[in-house]
This record gives C-alpha cells, sequence and structure tokens, in this order.
C-alpha cells in the first residue's frame, strides 16, 4: 500500500482538482493546504475523522461557499449533488422532484416526462412511486428520488455529501450498489464523502484521507480493478489490511467535535 502521489499522469486529465485549499470559520482555519485531482470516470472517496472538514471541502469542491485561500479547477461538463439529506421539496411529488432542474434547462414536457422515466427506472422506482410527495416515502425512497434527481439532467461529475449515514445496514448497501451501477461503472467521475472505510472500498476506484483537522490530505490509495468487480471477501480483507498496516488510515475513526464537517 505504498503513498501514491494523485497528481502524477492525472494534471491532463482531471475534471476536479484543488489547489491549495483552505478555509476558515470565525477566524479558526479548519480546512488548509488541501490539494486533490480527480480524473475523468473516477470515483475518488474522500474519509477521515468526523469533524475533519470533510463535508465543507466538497462544498467548496461544489461552488456552495468560496475557500480562503487556493482554487478549485472544474474540468467537467456539468455536475450535481446527493447530500447527507435528501433535500426534497414536500410539495412536490418525486416524478417533479426529479424533473425540476429539467424545467429550469428549459426542456419541453414530453421531454422531461421520458427522463424522468428513464433515471426512475435506473434507481429501481415504480411508476406509482413517482406520484408520491415525499412525506409518503420511506427514507430509502426519498435518497431513490434524490439519485434519480441527481443523474436526470447528464452530469458526467457528482458529489456524495454522506449520502447514506442515515440508513441502517441493509439499505446503505442497496444504495451503495445503486451508485456502482449508475455511476461507478459507467463513467460519471465523483467526489465520495464518507467516514465508513467499507464503503469508500466498495463505492471508489481511490481513496483519499483528510488530516485530522483538515491540514492537508495524507495520502491516497488506489484500489485494484473496478467497483462492480470486488467481492466483499476482497473489500472486506483490503480495509483490515488498510487498518492495521497503513499510518494513514490511523486516524479515520477519531471524532473531533469542535471541527466543522
Amino acid at each position: 500500500m505504498a503513498a501514491r502521489d494523485p497528481s502524477v499522469g492525472r494534471q491532463e486529465m482531471s475534471v476536479l482538482r484543488l489547489e491549495n485549499i483552505g478555509q476558515s470559520y470565525f477566524g479558526r482555519t479548519v480546512l488548509d493546504r488541501i490539494n486533490i485531482d480527480i480524473a475523468a470516470g473516477e470515483i475518488l472517496a474522500l474519509v477521515g475523522p468526523s469533524g475533519c472538514g470533510k463535508s465543507t471541502l466538497a462544498h467548496l469542491s461544489a461552488g456552495l461557499s468560496e475557500p480562503r485561500t487556493g482554487r478549485v479547477l472544474r474540468g467537467y461538463t456539468r455536475h450535481a449533488m446527493v447530500f447527507q439529506e435528501p433535500r426534497l421539496m414536500p410539495w412536490r411529488t418525486a416524478s417533479s422532484n426529479i424533473g425540476y432542474s429539467l424545467v429550469r434547462a428549459g426542456w419541453s414536457r414530453s421531454m422531461r416526462r421520458r427522463r424522468v422515466a428513464e433515471v426512475a427506472e435506473e434507481v429501481a422506482l415504480d411508476p406509482d412511486d413517482l406520484k408520491k410527495y415525499p412525506g409518503e416515502l420511506s427514507g430509502g425512497m426519498k435518497q431513490r428520488v434524490a439519485i434519480a434527481r441527481a443523474l436526470a439532467a447528464n452530469p458526467d461529475f457528482i458529489f456524495f455529501d454522506e449520502p447514506f449515514t442515515a440508513l441502517d445496514v441493509a439499505l446503505r448497501r442497496r444504495m451503495q450498489d445503486l451508485v456502482i451501477a449508475t455511476c461507478a461503472d459507467k463513467g460519471i467521475a465523483g467526489l465520495f464523502i464518507t467516514h465508513d472505510l467499507e464503503e469508500a472500498a466498495r463505492l471508489s476506484h481511490r481513496i483519499a484521507v483528510l488530516d485530522t483537522r483538515g491540514r492537508g490530505v495524507l495520502g491516497t490509495r488506489s484500489l485494484k480493478g473496478t467497483p462492480s468487480g470486488r467481492t466483499d471477501e476482497t473489500v472486506h480483507d483490503w480495509v483490515k489490511a488498510a487498518l492495521r498496516q497503513d499510518p494513514i488510515f490511523r486516524h479515520i475513526h477519531d471524532v473531533d467535535e469542535r471541527q466543522t464537517a
């Protein structure tokens, strides 16, 4: 598990590059000297202890806020985001939530209807589910709608901000499989924020580890094969070896409640 410099061989094909990113709140530094490159078609999982600034970094990367220092270079065409909470509009049906971005993009009603049906099928939503309002859906169904909404506008990059943290183990597994099927094996690049190393090893092509207090990236590790090609045993063995043998994973389960996530 030798350290790998993410900049080697990637600068020409990066679709997202973070250069010396820093951020602070109320005079307190929460991120400093963050450098990350993500290649076309690559899912990079970012792990680190709770409170180290992972979600803050995702929001900076997606342009939801501006960094204090450094710059974000985006080489993709269109991005989408899946948040920790589904963030569905309660007054709109599932279908209307999925197609909302297409309305804003000027798609015709017939084109929207076809596209919503396509992505709903991809995430295993039934036609009857599309007629329901968020209050009528389970937590897992809401996340399916959120993922379908992200896929609707044909993004080539998706930000995932710990989207499955609140789900139980079995449901989380199904959502992970859904991400693998709809994103990781279809050439959509992404940044997947998680505190769960097993999840990171299942979903990503490469894992980056954020320092305990957001002071740089400790290192990156590549995983063999594609996410869909890994067995549970392969993932479990890799995680077990990483936690036992690789020093950059030593503190990923620490908690610092003073830090901003």
